[in-house]
């Protein structure tokens, strides 16, 4: 009787070792493809959110003195009156069209809407028109507002004006500052802030992250909580305020 050749213990033990770190690679490649993959979202995310909060803070911060009638009201001080403090915005002086608000998270401004009435504000409500063709005066506030939670990447910027309730205008942030505005004697007069987006739910396990060494730096505020293990970005923008200058 011919004896039957097979593997050996050794050789099945060789064998299975071999495919264990095989399956093993193949896992950490999927792991690590779909990190990245979560990575890049995340980035996605982020950047989408910083062009959104660029173009509508642009938007209603050049908004800022504008006067619809200048041949009438040729100063800021004839056009805009002294005000009291109004709907979470402190008091302005004669002229005075921007100002922060108390706690430093919000921007107050002021603006007159077209004069025909053919305008809206922040929120898309219309403006009325004024019966004396100089504009209606709108006011104006832009504030970050953090979630009560501490979540990140839940926090936001709210608008609100004609003494309307503040709706989200911008989603997906950890943080955001406004740095300080000019002076009317500055000969640049530009509103300048940094937002610190944050995908939520999106962790970088380990993956190098830049912004988190660079927030405190450019804006003297410790990082938020946690933010150093989430995808970041930061946005950075001045506006112009033209009508405020001579």
């Amino acid at each position: 009787m011919r004896a039957q050749r097979g593997l050996s213990i050794i050789e099945l033990m060789v064998a299975l070792t071999l495919s264990s770190f095989l399956i093993l690679a193949v896992t950490q490649l999927y792991l690590n493809n779909k990190r990245h993959a979560l990575f890049q979202e995340g980035q996605v995310s982020n950047e989408e959110n910083g062009r959104t909060a660029l173009l509508l803070l642009d938007q209603q911060l050049a908004r800022a003195g504008f006067r619809a009638n200048p041949t009438q009201q040729t100063t800021l001080e004839t056009a805009f009156a002294a005000r009291p403090a109004a709907n979470g915005c402190p008091a302005m002086n004669s002229g005075q069209v921007i100002a922060l608000t108390d706690d430093k998270t919000g921007l107050c401004l002021r603006y007159q809407g077209e004069s025909k009435g053919r305008d809206s504000d922040c929120l898309g409500n219309p403006i009325a028109e004024d019966p004396n063709g100089n504009g209606t005066e709108v006011l104006t506030r832009i504030s970050y507002v953090a979630d009560p939670n501490g979540a990140l990447g839940r926090g936001t910027l709210q608008c609100s004006a004609q003494g309307k309730p503040a709706q989200v205008i911008v989603a997906g942030l950890a943080d955001f500052v406004w740095f300080k505005l000019p002076t009317p004697s500055q000969a640049s007069q530009a509103v300048r802030y940094a937002a610190l987006f944050s995908s939520r739910a999106v962790p970088t396990e380990g993956m190098a992250n830049a912004m988190a060494a660079n927030w405190k730096p450019l804006t003297g505020r410790e990082l938020p909580a946690g933010a150093s293990t989430q995808v970041l970005q930061i946005v950075q923008g001045s506006v112009t305020l033209r009508n405020l200058m001579p």
